[in-house]
């Protein structure tokens, strides 16, 4: 299985060297594999998210070529779909900008009667306000934002722990750990960030909300190493060239397992990955197929491929993400060690949100990113 952890290991192992000197139904009936269909599948994907063993089995079972590219940011996509999909014939968006690609008419409406495996995805995710009933989208993997600490490698502040998202606008420690703290390139993960630590109303996108994110943000720029990829800061954080760094649930165990490798079992509690106060939110990633795509019967057949349980598990293992389908069909899938890892399943009591993602706060946050990085 190739997966995340793999695909990242030799540039972890890398930096390490240079830093160390040297009752649930399960389909609408009995599941058909898809035909033979043959083409092109172009899809448009986050970097190391998905096991891509998955993609030889489905070109395999299908006749299809699957062309898979990566990207570092959901920005990309975004500007991918308003573009009519890019040249892809599927693409994962996140839920900030889910709403805005359908009202846009950038994506199409879905047939459910094409995809066989669709009543294995959890009820819930047919509740999700950016897109009721899951017309023009399909739950991908979903997760939350908090900061990975490398108490190893940090070389001040013994004893602290970092629990809360001010510690990451905290100016006299930041001054000791100029150039060794990251921000998600992702621009609404520092804008949020920077609301919960100054403890604005996360729906607040009034002006006086706005200018207080963007001096916020401002001021921390000079101080940190920037504001990067995961494929920047997996590597880093797990090797303490970073010490401390924004990040994605599923990357941070990804770091954590690498830093383990690389540190020893005996450091493992060294490494943490911080849900932090007051509070920080969930998002999910959808698969969407844009208004423009050709192969649209290799991209229906892509998606139901993914929404076999064993299939959607293996996303769990690569990315250690979850998935979407309905956890009684995950379990027989997925082991102990990663169905009770509190980084991957958030553990219960966490404060955790949901965020709005109206046309006010992408306006919003693009104003912001416009005025902290020009």
């Amino acid at each position: 299985m190739v997966t995340r952890r793999k695909l990242l290991a030799g540039a972890v192992a890398a930096a390490v060297v240079a830093a160390l000197g040297g009752s649930v139904l399960l389909s609408r009936g009995p599941e058909k594999r898809a035909a033979t269909l043959g083409g092109q599948l172009a899809v448009y994907n986050y970097s190391y998210y998905i096991d891509k063993d998955l993609l030889t089995e489905f070109e395999r079972e299908t006749g299809v070529k699957v062309i898979y590219q990566e990207f570092e940011s959901g920005e990309e996509a975004y500007a991918a779909l308003l573009r009519g999909g890019g040249g892809y014939d599927l693409v994962v968006v996140p839920d900030m900008y889910l709403k805005e690609v359908i009202k846009g008419g950038y994506v199409r409406k879905m047939d459910h009667g094409r995809l066989a495996n669709i009543n294995n995805i959890d009820q819930a995710f047919f509740d999700n306000p950016n897109d009721p009933g899951l017309q023009h989208s399909i739950p991908y993997a979903f997760g939350t934002t908090g900061f990975a600490v490398n108490y190893h490698a940090m070389a001040v502040e013994a004893g602290r722990k970092l629990e809360s998202w001010g510690d990451l606008f905290d100016f006299g420690l930041l001054e000791k750990m100029r150039n060794k703290v990251a921000m998600l390139e992702e621009f609404v993960e520092p804008v949020m960030a920077a609301k919960y630590a100054l403890g604005i109303d996360p729906n607040d996108w009034s002006q006086a909300a706005v200018d207080k994110v963007a001096e916020l943000l401002k001021k921390q720029k000079g101080y940190i190493r920037g504001y990067m990829g995961v494929s920047q800061i997996v590597p880093a954080i797990a090797a303490g060239e970073l010490w401390v760094s924004q990040i994605w649930s599923g990357d941070a165990a990804t770091a954590r397992d690498e830093f383990i490798k690389h540190a020893g079992e005996k450091n493992a509690d060294k490494f943490e990955y911080v849900l932090p106060k007051p509070m920080t939110h969930r998002w999910v990633d959808f698969m969407v197929i844009p208004r423009d795509a050709k192969n649209i019967d290799a991209a229906y057949a892509f998606i139901d491929f993914l929404l076999r349980p064993e299939n959607s598990a293996r996303i769990t293992k690569a990315s250690y993400y979850p998935t979407a389908l309905k956890r009684q069909l995950l379990e027989k899938h997925l082991s102990p060690d990663i169905l009770q890892d509190p980084t991957v399943f958030p553990p219960e009591g966490a404060k955790l949100i949901y965020l709005n993602y109206t046309d006010e706060m992408i306006k919003a946050v693009e104003k912001i990113s416009y005025a902290v990085k020009g």
